[in-house]
């Protein structure tokens, strides 16, 4: 099999001041083993590595190995998070190919303005996610107990004919149901709106199903946060108060991070990233 010239992933876009600070990638290897590197223009930069090629395999057959695709999509996240850890870097989507150096550094100076503009969005701040768990047992527990319509209700049945009590207790376990997910639903609300008030941004993500998650109890919200890092400690003393207030009524939260902010800038260098690949 010949090797022909190689293409160029591109991994997310730096400014070229902070580009100094990331010299330890020349050690760092990205998708298909290759070393990192930065090719500039103006003053943005774009962190990449070349992707080996051959005379007879086309970059398209690339996209067709699941396996292949697995691991480079995991490639790809550890390379932003180890830029990451030195300065802001915008995130570009995965599968960004080009066919060299140059083709970059032009579709860096064309998008120019938008990257920019990009990078002032995010800069200093750090992606965190963050999952709400509800253990409906406990939840109905403690509503069954305290809610003032459950409590009057149980009342009624109490003090009614057996018919009637059979009639009322099915009235009961509706009312509940209810209940339940009008608790949810506030306290969701809560969560979200107090840990918005220490970050820059939020988003709303896609629930996950428990195998994904692996937690005992239901993922009823899951979301991430766009945080200053100077804001931080904030956020996670705001955490540790709601998990106080709500944790006796079934609710924990989950946090995962910090990540490079790609649920709120994750980018393109345009013309479709060319030879794209699709995750």
């Amino acid at each position: 099999m010949s090797a022909i010239d190689p293409l160029v992933y591109a991994y997310g876009v730096v400014r070229l001041r902070d580009s100094g600070s990331l010299g330890s990638l020349s050690a760092v290897e990205g998708v298909s083993g290759s070393l990192l590197r930065t090719v500039s223009c103006g003053d943005l930069a774009v962190v990449i590595s070349d992707v080996p090629q051959h005379a007879d395999g086309a970059i398209e057959d690339v996209w067709r190995d699941p396996e292949r695709i697995k691991h480079m999509v995991l490639d790809h996240h550890r390379v932003l998070r180890t830029v990451a850890n030195d300065c802001t870097v915008l995130p570009l989507r995965f599968g960004a190919v080009f066919s060299s150096d140059e083709r970059v550094a032009a579709m860096l100076g064309a998008q120019r303005e938008r990257l920019c503009a990009a990078l002032e969005r995010i800069d200093g701040a750090r992606e965190w996610g963050i999952q709400l768990f509800c253990d409906r047992a406990a939840l109905r527990s403690r509503l069954g107990a305290e809610a003032p319509a459950i409590r009057a209700a149980r009342e009624q049945i109490a003090a009614t004919t057996a018919g009637r009590a059979f009639f009322l207790r099915h009235m009961l376990e509706q009312a509940l149901e209810a209940e339940i997910e009008n608790a949810i639903d506030r306290y969701v609300t809560d969560w979200r709106t107090s840990l918005r008030s220490a970050a820059r941004a939020a988003t709303k993500l896609k629930t996950q199903a428990p195998a994904i998650h692996g937690q005992p109890h239901e993922m009823v919200w899951n979301g991430a946060f766009l945080v200053a890092q100077d804001c931080e400690d904030r956020f996670f003393e705001l955490i540790a108060n709601l998990k106080d207030t709500y944790g006796s009524s079934g609710f924990d939260c989950g946090c995962t991070g910090p990540w490079p902010p790609s649920s709120f800038a994750e980018s393109s260098l345009g013309a479709n990233d060319e030879h794209r690949g699709r995750a």
